[in-house]
């Protein structure tokens, strides 16, 4: 597997990018279905929604991340042993890199609900994937090249509240200053953008956002969906800070249908807290976020 140049996939790179024993991928066979993929084809792509985990059984998967300008950057390979994916995956949201078959692949797919009931079944082999998704995620953002992009002033008011949105959420995201950026300045161009128009964003599924409000960036990355009118919940929290999700997960661990509302982002205070970024839950739950 090739080596990253993040930091966190670094120095913590067995636990991001384990190889599993083929005991364990004998563990999981039953959640996933056998899929192929030729030389070339396009897995996954960054803004659509990956089929769910993959799992390399032989072949390898090169996974990319844009890099500005139609220029993508390799984060990592996988071989035999090592599965695609990252948080995302948990709740079928948009991904934030591309896959791409190296050569020939053999695989399973395990798609998201199926992979929350792998959480719960398997314990203490979920308990190694979530952290290696975790981890997955942290490298994300702390490389800042994948996720929407911002592009606006570096002090304009809007794009501070758009970054503050983003980076509450645990979403990565890059900004781009279009007065000194050559990047943000050639795609202020591309996209003939009156400077009073800005902030824009661009979102990876390429569709461009004007100065948009929290509501509208959040359904073009994935973050906000619309809500099932025909099912009914046992609960619904309104106001997802500590209090709010606490009570969620131990619901939701009780086998209630649970439902979370929040008009900002989730955890409050303790998801804005940079000593509060990794979650360790000792019994998998299954809440419906909005």
């Amino acid at each position: 597997m090739a080596q990253s140049t993040n930091p966190i996939f670094g120095a913590r790179r067995d636990q991001a990018f384990p190889t599993l024993a083929e005991v364990d991928i004998d563990r999981m066979r039953r959640f996933g279905e056998a899929s192929t993929y030729a030389a070339g084809e396009n897995i996954v792509t960054a803004g659509d929604v990956a089929p769910g985990l993959i799992v390399v059984l032989s072949g390898s998967v090169d996974i990319t991340q844009d890099g500005g300008l139609g220029r993508r950057e390799t984060i990592v390979t996988h071989g035999p042993g090592s599965f695609v994916g990252e948080l995302a995956q948990l709740s079928a949201r948009p991904s934030l890199v591309n896959a791409q078959a190296a050569e020939p692949v053999e695989a399973f797919v395990i798609a998201s609900q199926r992979l929350r009931d792998l959480m719960v079944q398997e314990a203490n082999l979920g308990e190694r994937i979530m952290r290696a998704l975790i981890l997955r995620r942290v490298g994300l953002l702390e490389s800042a090249t994948s996720g929407p992009i911002i592009i606006g002033p570096q002090d304009n008011a809007d794009v501070l509240r758009l970054q503050g949105f983003l980076a509450r959420s645990g979403q990565p995201h890059r900004v781009l200053d279009s007065d000194s950026d050559p990047c943000a300045k050639t795609l202020v161009e591309r996209f003939e953008v009156d400077p009073h128009h800005l902030p824009i964003v661009l979102c990876p599924n390429g569709r461009l956002l004007m100065n948009p409000g929290e509501k509208d960036l959040a359904r073009c990355v994935g973050l906000l969906r619309p809500i099932d009118a025909d099912t009914v919940y046992d609960v619904a929290i309104v106001g997802a800070g500590p209090a709010g999700l606490a009570a969620a997960v131990y619901a939701a661990s009780e086998g209630l249908s649970t439902i979370v509302l929040d008009c900002r982002a989730f955890g409050g205070q303790a998801g804005a807290s940079s000593r509060s970024r990794t979650i360790s839950v000792s019994r998998p739950a299954s809440p419906a976020w909005r």
